[in-house]
Formats: structure tokens, C-alpha cells, sequence
């Protein structure tokens, strides 16, 4: 269960906003703008979208680097295990989908504030999807100046498979070598960039397989591929059958939902 103590977003600061009081609870910082953190005993720059998870009592520092600060937060207490055991805790960390976080914070906090009976239970609920969704961020073995970069990047790519993605533009995205990159995404995601783009026009070719009526060779311009060919050997090296063999698995699926429900009838019970 999670308990919610205090929490709000969007939380705007001047530029001398300075917060180094430790926490008697679990302090969940998500940030708007640049901030100054301590990590151990120097003082990082951090650009926005980073987030914190403060253990209770855990010594720390942070700032506004600008003209002004901003902040979503949560005050809580917890004993749920994912929480728990967070992989990153006391260390900022960069958030990979923003947008979704602090919406949900801001549920949260509307949530909190409302003041409804028995709403303790859909509280709880809601700050165990936030971290979930904050989990896999928190896996970062190393926060590179280039860690948000990638993770706008690796967005675009999810939004977009079929774009014509290739590693020289994607370098030039973030102004590095084509190597460094490579590096680098491999190290943050633990898959090739090309691999990545690969998997998500895949997986958005298995939609449309499942989903439309399309046609193979439309699918596949559609998901990036300039030919049929392309498309069919890349789809079976991923699932082991072809677009025709993986849609008539899926029209087989669906026929046999609902599973069929045998009902007596009682008329013929003895």
C-alpha cells in the first residue's frame, strides 16, 4: 500500500529556490526545468524531465539552474516491494516518457486533493503505475549528457518506424559520431538502434496483420519497407512465419474467442 502524505505539480520556484531538507518519508522529485542535484559530493547540472526518488532520511541537494524552477512531487510513504527494491534511488535519473509521468502525477494530485471517501485504494493504485513507468528509467547504469537525447530519440522511433531511419541521421540528431551513437543507444536500451527500428516496424506490420484488411505489400510500405521482399524475410526472421501465415494464425485466434461456454439444460437433467 501506498500512503500519500503531500504531493503537487507544476510546482513553479524563483531562481533562488534552493531545497536540502531530508525527507522523513520517500520524496519523489520529477523536474519541469534545469536543476542543480548533489550526487555524493559534487554538484551535476540536470536538464529537465529527470526525476528522484529520495529514501527517508537520505542527505540531499538540489537547486534551480536558470531563471526559475519547476517540479512535480510526491511525498509518500510505502511498502510495496517494486518500490521498495527501485532500482535507482537517491540518484537522478532521466525520465523517458515525460508527458505520460506527469499527467499521471498530476491525477494524483487532483485525486489527493478531491478529498473523496475510500480513495486511499485508487491512490495507491496510481503511484504503482507511476513507477512502474519510471522503473526501467531507473535501470540506467550511467546518466550521459546524451541520455535524454536518446530517449526523445528511441520516442521517435516507437511513433514513427516508418521513417527512413539510418544510423548517419540519427548521429546528426544528436550531433555525434555514428559510432559514439551506436554506443551509446546500445548501452542505455541494450539493442542496436537499426535492431530497434526493426522491431517496431515489426511490430506495427503485426497490428496491421491482425487488425486490417490491408494487403501484405501495402502493410509493408506502410511500416517503412520499400519492398515485399524486404518486409517478408525481416517479419519471419522475427516471429518464424510469413505476414499470410501470421494473419491466418490471428483470424484462427479470434475465431475462438469466446472459448464456448457448454450451458445444461435443465429442462434434460434428471
Amino acid at each position: 500500500m501506498n500512503k500519500i502524505y503531500s504531493t503537487g505539480y507544476s510546482s513553479s520556484h524563483p531562481a533562488d529556490f534552493v531545497y536540502d531538507t531530508p525527507p522523513g518519508r520517500f520524496l519523489l522529485v520529477m523536474t519541469h526545468s534545469p536543476a542543480v542535484f548533489r550526487c555524493e559530493e559534487d554538484l551535476m547540472r540536470f536538464p529537465e524531465d529527470t526525476a528522484v526518488l529520495y529514501e527517508p532520511g537520505a542527505s540531499l541537494y538540489y537547486r534551480a539552474d536558470g531563471d526559475s524552477y519547476s517540479d512535480d512531487w510526491l511525498y509518500f510513504s510505502t511498502n510495496e516491494k517494486m518500490i521498495l527494491d527501485f532500482p535507482c534511488r537517491n540518484r537522478p535519473f532521466p525520465i523517458s516518457e515525460p508527458e505520460y509521468c506527469f499527467q499521471l502525477q498530476q491525477l494524483i494530485t487532483w485525486e489527493y486533493y478531491s478529498d473523496k471517501e475510500g480513495n486511499e485504494e485508487i491512490l495507491s493504485s496510481l503511484v504503482q503505475i507511476l513507477f512502474s513507468r519510471l522503473y526501467d528509467d531507473s535501470n540506467v547504469r550511467e546518466v550521459t549528457p546524451f541520455s535524454h537525447a536518446l530517449y526523445a530519440l528511441r520516442k521517435s522511433i516507437q511513433m514513427e518506424p516508418w521513417q527512413e531511419w539510418n544510423v548517419k541521421g540519427m548521429a546528426e540528431r544528436l550531433s555525434i559520431s555514428p559510432s559514439y551513437m551506436q554506443t551509446l543507444y546500445k548501452q542505455q536500451f541494450g539493442i542496436s538502434c537499426m535492431e530497434d527500428v526493426i522491431n517496431n516496424r515489426i511490430k506495427r506490420a503485426r497490428h496491421q496483420l491482425a487488425h486490417t484488411k490491408k494487403s501484405s505489400a501495402e502493410i509493408a510500405m506502410d511500416c517503412g519497407y520499400h519492398t515485399a521482399e524486404h518486409f517478408n524475410r525481416q517479419f519471419r526472421k522475427i516471429t518464424g512465419m510469413s505476414p499470410l501465415e501470421y494473419r491466418r494464425k490471428m483470424s484462427e485466434e479470434e475465431l475462438q474467442w469466446p472459448p464456448e461456454i457448454n450451458v445444461r439444460n435443465k429442462d434434460n437433467e434428471k
